[in-house]
């Protein structure tokens, strides 16, 4: 199974920040060509591969986050991102793409989605990169009145270190004009889940 990087021309077709990133992600929710087990949250139905289990916000809460549009396909589980409904260890990735930067305190939300992480287990998040997204709205991008905390370069690993994750990927993803996003890739050592400041 392979993802290309998607072309200029494809972009007006991705009609989320997960299809615009899913060359680039999708290779993580794999093991030796075949499905792993694990969750997309916040994937408004869009998830980033087709077996990921789809969990996102409450009924009205995500009726306010995305204008009453309805969800591109079907939300299998439904809740706040800081309580997942999964045992510890029991999932192979977890991927979240621009949801992050909705929470002003980081901290308990990647500690629960490193929680539910097996060992070797990868974290898949994508968030805006501050500087990348003023520039973004300077230039017309519709403003996002949710987000409380935009990220900058390197700001994922030192959460992640503190989690004791391996640094897989922390860059900027840099595949079309005007991407403002940040990449990070992370995966769990071993079982443990404490941050330690």
């Amino acid at each position: 199974m392979t993802f290309e990087k998607l072309s200029l021309e494809e972009i007006p077709l991705a009609t989320s920040e997960t299809a615009k990133y899913r060359h680039l992600t999708a290779k993580y929710c794999v093991q030796n060509g075949q499905p792993v087990c694990g969750v997309d949250i916040a994937s408004q139905g869009d998830p980033v591969v087709p077996w990921a289990v789809q969990f996102d916000l409450p009924v009205e809460e995500f009726n306010i986050y995305c204008s009453n549009e309805p969800a591109k396909g079907p939300i299998h589980l439904r809740g706040p991102a800081e309580k997942l409904p999964f045992e510890n260890e029991s999932l192979d990735f977890v991927y979240s793409s621009h949801l992050l930067e909705d929470y002003e305190d980081w901290i308990p939300v990647l500690t629960e989605w490193v929680r539910v992480l097996r060992p070797n287990g990868y974290l898949i998040i994508l968030i805006p990169d501050k500087a990348l997204w003023a520039e973004a709205l300077d230039k017309g991008q519709t403003p996002n009145c949710a987000h409380k905390h935009e990220g900058e370069a390197g700001e994922l690993t030192s959460y992640a270190e503190k989690f004791g994750l391996e640094i897989i990927e922390d860059r900027l993803t840099e595949q079309f004009p005007g991407d403002y996003s940040i990449l990070g890739v992370f995966r769990k050592l071993n079982g443990g889940w404490e941050y330690k400041a």
